[in-house]
């Protein structure tokens, strides 16, 4: 399995996103986060997963459930540079602030 690594911007989201949902249902909240993980997991396991994202070289996306997770392969870690929920507009352009030698 490779190791995953969030960029601050992917992990500040997860923390908004289960502030946000915990104010309205808990357990909702929870199950997001889980399904999220379970993303994050498969991604270790099966970093192609993925599909390939057109207009950014060398990156990629997978949906879990409403949620985008785009990341890129290195040579010892997945790193993942945003989440997104698919209704929101998507920051594809941004840098994941990790070194391209990961």
């Amino acid at each position: 399995m490779m190791k995953v690594i969030l960029s601050k911007d992917a992990a500040d989201y997860l923390s908004h996103e289960y502030g946000y949902l915990s104010a309205f249902n808990s357990r909702a909240a929870d199950a997001a986060m889980a399904r999220i993980q379970g993303g994050i997991r498969r991604l270790a396991a099966y970093p192609q997963v993925g599909a390939p994202v057109p207009v950014l070289t060398g990156r990629r996306q997978l949906v879990v459930g409403p949620y985008i997770i785009t990341y890129r392969i290195g040579h010892d870690a997945i790193m993942v540079s945003n989440i997104t929920h698919g209704r929101q507009r998507e920051q594809l352009d941004r840098d994941d602030g990790l070194d391209e030698s990961d």
